[in-house]
């Protein structure tokens, strides 16, 4: 059977070998694939092995016989006058020869293997293993970062530490932590300027002696995932082995394995985009491996934290010292607000405004004024207002204003004097349903693709503006406080994941209109700017859905830049993240 898989795989195989062949085989002068169908073909072929037989015995004798001879009855000697002139012209040739760089390299002469013809099949099969090799050989070394453990873990603990202690402010983050017998979820507070100490918290039985075994292990409970505290242990292993993969879009994974500890491997994921820690997990001999996972990372102002979270500074609460402020009576002097304090509750106030999706499809606004940041708008109900006052209020130098939908019909006035006027409009069929309805769709279909194409159009172009505007007004050179710096990074992180998603919608609402081979496009030497591709994008999208007027371009058209304005926003948007990261200490949660 193997014979006969080989036979139809290498149709020469059955061909006779000529003389000069069998001839080469025997001196070693065949190609290592000739050579292997060589001997595969004398094993099977009889015919071939006689004629092996003779031209290795009485041919091969005769003919070295013949040379023999011939050598002995020649006279290759020359007379001494044509040796003089041929051994002077032959100098003259080599004088007259350019002389031999040092540097030349002479490269052997290596002789091709020999391909025999192949059918169709075959030939198609190894392209496509060489298409597959090629690809996956590419891949691999996209996916293998070019980075040390060492660099990953110096860079990842200054990230930990850059300059928390000029800053006043409360680090928050809530982990989750899996072990074989316990999953919890922990909230984790921090002084940014390493003055006030946590409150003892009593903890359960399991959870004590889980807290024990991640100390043995150098993981800190109060800062289960530091890089420092990583590097310390890493640092302290006699015999280690480190390495780094992505485990991620933007995620970084160092993997360090030891042989003489009660701990056998240890990891820490870090973001490639700041290299702050987000996952570190650790496997014990004893317990089996434990995970903790960052859930929320957050810096908050002290007017957000409550006042138990800390030990008293010097045996005072700061309730106490309040109380007696208030006893004394002390005339108050009018505060001094300076620009970094109002730039600090500005971007606070929106990003609990982003956090809780009040910055997208509901009436919100923030003014700011000369001593305050005003906050006003208009919700659907008494909740969401409750919900929203909540959170702003304990931002420092922040006002509220927001009313809900009841809270407008019980202001006093009179309601008669709002009127309405109607206008008729032409409807015209828009491009998109003159294509959906070519293709069989049903009206109902085409109004609600409709309705998400210009969703996530709409959405694209929010988010776009919201990024420019704040890299525009809080400048990255500014010199501003960690918390502020912290903040813009978080919104600035925040706003573009939501416009990746929606570039990321578009494009598969796209390609379920039309077939996405057919929209292609072509790109300038440069691309444009991120607010200029978003404006472009949301005016396509209009023209896709118009209906007041008639169309002036068919439905493919349109897709087709579209496309094309989806690629570009996503460079611009790579672009522009990546140069307020450059400039940025810090960053919000992953």
């Amino acid at each position: 059977m193997i014979n006969q898989f080989l036979q139809h795989l290498i149709p020469s195989l059955d061909d006779h070998l000529s003389d000069d062949r069998m001839a080469s085989l025997f001196c070693n002068e065949l190609p290592l694939g000739e050579r292997w169908i060589a001997k595969q073909h004398l094993a099977t072929c009889w015919q071939c092995r006689v004629r092996q037989g003779d031209l290795e015995g009485y041919r091969s004798e005769s003919v070295i016989d013949f040379y023999r001879d011939a050598l002995s009855h020649e006279d290759l000697k020359l007379s001494p006058k044509p040796r003089a002139e041929f051994a002077q012209r032959l100098e003259l040739h080599i004088e007259r020869l350019p002389r031999r760089r040092w540097w030349a390299i002479r490269l052997p002469n290596i002789s091709l293997v020999f391909l025999p013809p192949m059918n169709p099949s075959l030939a198609i099969f190894g392209l496509f293993a060489f298409a597959t090799a090629v690809s996956f050989l590419f891949w691999w070394q996209q996916r293998v970062p070019d980075i040390t453990s060492n660099s990953l873990l110096v860079r990842a603990a200054r990230w930990d530490s850059p300059n928390l202690g000029s800053s006043m402010g409360v680090v928050y983050q809530t982990v989750r932590i899996t072990a074989p017998k316990l999953t919890m979820e922990r909230s984790i507070y921090r002084d940014l300027e390493g003055k006030r100490p946590l409150k003892p918290v009593r903890l359960v039985a399991t959870q004590e002696e889980l807290k024990g075994d991640l100390a043995r292990a150098g993981v800190n409970w109060d800062e289960p995932i530091s890089a420092s505290d990583y590097q310390t242990w890493h640092d302290h292993q006699h015999s280690r082995a480190d390495k780094v993969t992505r485990t991620g879009a933007h995620l970084l994974r160092l993997t360090t394995t030891v042989t003489d500890s009660l701990v056998t491997t240890q990891s820490l994921t870090v973001r490639d985009t700041d290299f702050h820690p987000v996952r570190r997990t650790v496997a014990l001999r004893d317990i089996g491996t434990v995970e903790i996972a960052e859930l929320d990372f957050k810096i908050l102002p002290w007017s957000a934290v409550d006042a138990d979270v800390f030990e008293t500074i010097g045996g005072i609460s700061s309730r106490t010292v309040a109380g007696r402020a208030r006893v004394l009576q002390f005339p108050k002097m009018p505060q001094i607000v300076t620009q970094e304090q109002l730039d600090e509750a500005e971007l606070a106030a929106r990003l609990i405004l982003n956090l809780l999706r009040a910055d997208n499809g509901e009436q919100v606004e923030i003014r700011r004024g000369q001593r305050e940041v005003n906050v006003e708008g208009i919700v659907e109900t008494d909740e969401r207002k409750r919900q929203l006052q909540m959170q702003l209020r304990m931002v420092p130098h922040v006002t509220v204003s927001i009313l809900s939908v009841a809270d407008l019909k019980s202001l006093p006035g009179d309601s008669s004097a709002l009127s309405v006027q109607t206008a008729t409009m032409p409807d015209q069929p828009s491009p998109l349903e003159t294509l959906l309805l070519a293709k069989g769709r049903s009206v109902n279909d085409t109004n609600v693709l409709a309705q998400r194409l210009f969703n996530a159009a709409l959405s694209i172009s929010q988010e776009s503006h919201a990024i420019i505007d704040l890299q525009t007004r809080f400048a990255p050179d500014a010199q501003r406080a960690v918390v502020a710096t912290a903040t813009l990074s978080e919104l600035i992180y925040s706003h573009r994941e939501r416009l990746e998603a929606s570039l990321k919608s578009e494009r598969s609402l796209v390609a379920d209109v039309h077939d996405p081979i057919a929209l292609t496009g072509s790109f300038g030497a440069k691309s444009p700017s991120l607010m200029v591709s978003a404006d472009r994008n949301l005016a396509l999208s209009k023209e896709l859905m118009q209906t007041n007027n008639p169309a002036t371009r068919s439905a493919e058209q349109i897709l087709a830049e579209m496309l094309v304005s989806i690629e570009e926003l996503t460079i611009a948007a790579n672009e522009v993240y990546g140069k307020s990261q450059r400039t940025s200490t810090l960053s919000g949660k992953n």
